[in-house]
């Protein structure tokens, strides 16, 4: 029997690609599942944790490319390993050096290491290509006065925001003052409602 898995990062990102051209490889539309998740980690994956338990030897998994199935080195090892020892076959669309389909279990032992090897090249090359887009793409966004990167679709600052700049002008000034000694740290607590670490904190950042 043929299943196909998808991933992809965020619940904006359209899975219609990966699964045309799962169905154009011939796996059914109700075996196909489909998880949105980060490609570093396996955790919190239910669709390919229910695929995991479905199948059965002599199964095939189809993955329209390696990034789909993970970025993580270890853990595509870990899951490539496990579905060995089921009996059951990967097929990457994109990469067919990377396929068991076919191989019979002395071939696949015999071949295991290189293809672990491969593995592990590929995940590195994909983590190192999507690196490269990030930096080029954060390297042409526009900046405000502050030097923060703005997001040209949201016109908003890139990233998590400061603690400082979510401050209430009334919180800020009551920080301020703490900061110089003209109030205590009690009523500096009673002004602004933050706990003791996280005025301090505040303190620090203020300073730089």
């Amino acid at each position: 029997m043929k299943y196909g898995y998808i991933r992809v990062s965020t619940k904006k990102q359209d899975e219609t690609r990966q699964r045309t051209a799962l169905i154009s490889s011939g796996v059914p539309l109700e075996n196909i599942f489909s998880d949105k998740s980060t490609g570093t980690t396996f955790v919190g994956r239910e669709a390919w944790e229910k695929l995991l338990a479905k199948v059965v030897i002599g199964d095939i998994i189809v993955i329209k490319e390696l990034d789909r199935l993970g970025r993580n080195n270890e853990e595509i090892k870990k899951n490539f390993e496990l579905l060995n020892k089921k009996g059951v076959f990967l097929e990457f669309l994109e990469q067919p050096l990377l396929n068991t389909y076919g191989m019979s279990k002395l071939e696949r032992e015999l071949l295991q290491p290189l293809i672990l090897h491969l593995l592990g090249y590929f995940a590195e090359k994909e983590n190192e290509k999507r690196n490269i887009r990030q930096s080029e793409g954060y390297a042409n966004l526009p900046r405000d006065s502050k030097g923060r990167m703005i997001s040209r679709k949201t016109g908003k600052p890139v990233g998590r925001p400061s603690a400082l700049d979510n401050l209430t002008s009334e919180q800020r000034r009551a920080i301020e003052l703490f900061t110089n000694s003209q109030i205590s740290l009690e009523e500096c607590i009673k002004r602004t409602g933050y706990s003791r670490s996280h005025l301090f904190n505040l303190k620090k950042k203020l300073k730089k």
